[in-house]
């Protein structure tokens, strides 16, 4: 009595397209470790256009509604956006700058305050007020670093992000590979004992 190959069918089909998730993670991964600047302006393309569309979907109501609708939050919401939006996409490397800029500028505010409950301790006679001063000022400096080279910081996580992409990447890849194998062994000894 012959056995239809319908669970095999589908194994392979869930082999295939885990499979190739992974080679597209890989290559995702390999294009932001060998060219960052190009994947860090791609993503901002992508979150730009993002930004736009959700501008213009916010602003549609009350341009189809012909001036009837009352200009609303939203409206002006949707306002914000689009010129973000539009702004992001004609210079494509502003809104990763404008976020790291923005995380430099709050570490900075808080390294600053870590030095001055550096000082206080050293006032009020702690021996190692030193410590918590060297970490704050070495923060400061990163801080620093961090809002006028934005784009390097920028590329430094493209890498990053690239790099564990690759890594999960292949190692759902030998998964994958050792899981078919296993199958596979498990399928041919099941038709043998029948």
């Amino acid at each position: 009595m012959k056995h239809t190959n319908r669970p095999s069918s589908a194994a392979r089909e869930l082999h295939l397209s885990f499979s190739l998730a992974a080679v597209v993670y890989l290559l995702l991964g390999l294009l932001m470790i060998v060219a960052p600047n190009t994947s860090r302006k791609l993503l901002c393309t992508l979150v730009g256009a993002g930004i736009l569309v959700y501008g213009l979907l916010s602003i549609m109501p009350f341009v189809m509604s012909r001036g009837e609708k009352r200009f609303t939050f939203d409206l002006l919401l949707g306002v914000c956006a689009l010129a973000f939006g539009l702004f992001s996409l004609i210079n494509r490397t502003f809104l990763m700058d404008f976020l790291f800029t923005a995380l430099g500028v709050v570490v900075c505010v808080t390294s600053v305050c870590g030095i001055s409950r550096a000082l206080n301790l050293r006032y009020f006679g702690f021996a190692r007020w030193w410590a918590p001063l060297c970490m704050n000022l070495a923060t400061l400096v990163l801080a620093l670093c961090i809002i006028f080279f934005p784009g390097f910081f920028g590329n430094m996580l493209m890498v990053a992000m690239g790099v564990i992409l690759v890594v999960e990447a292949v190692s759902d890849l030998i998964s994958i590979h050792y899981l078919g194998r296993f199958a596979k062994r498990a399928t041919t000894s099941y038709n043998v004992g029948e």
